[in-house]
């Protein structure tokens, strides 16, 4: 195994500073289009890849972030009308909630996505090649791959 050199640290902080600057830029672009954050798209988005209704445990592992951590987008995303919680799920666990995406956001998430996808196009994808892409993808598979099960 490699040890943690000068190098490899430098690539891990340029890494990092890089992600963060294009996820707040691309949370900029959505602020000033749909007066919505980043944080409540990316909500939006992983209900509709979990098939429009999940337990708020199975977003927050979709999006990788810690459960608790999801409570207070769920609050502004349900005052917005955007999700619905249904307590519904289990009669024997008053505490089991389901979120789902309510129609009007589906809407939003549909029309954000146009946005999101040029933004992101803008701020990554067209940075760099196929082959790029491919060997990133690779690599943060990897990487992935090598993290403790959750």
């Amino acid at each position: 195994m490699p040890r943690l050199d000068a190098a490899r640290l430098s690539a891990w902080r340029e890494l990092q500073s890089v992600v963060s600057a294009i996820h707040r830029d691309i949370d900029d672009d959505l602020r000033r289009e749909w007066a919505v954050p980043l944080v409540s798209f990316e909500v939006l988005n992983a209900l509709r890849d979990l098939g429009g209704r999940a337990r708020p445990q199975d977003i927050a592992s979709w999006m990788r972030i810690p459960p608790s951590s999801l409570s207070r987008r769920l609050d502004r995303l349900e005052e917005e009308g955007w999700v619905a919680r249904h307590r519904d799920v289990d009669p024997f666990d008053h505490r089991a909630v389901d979120i789902e995406l309510t129609p009007r956001g589906r809407t939003l998430w549909r029309e954000m996505n146009v946005s999101f996808r040029r933004a992101v196009q803008q701020r990554f994808a067209v940075m760099l090649t196929d082959d790029e892409i491919g060997v990133l993808d690779e690599i943060t598979r990897r990487v992935d791959q090598s993290r403790p099960a959750e």
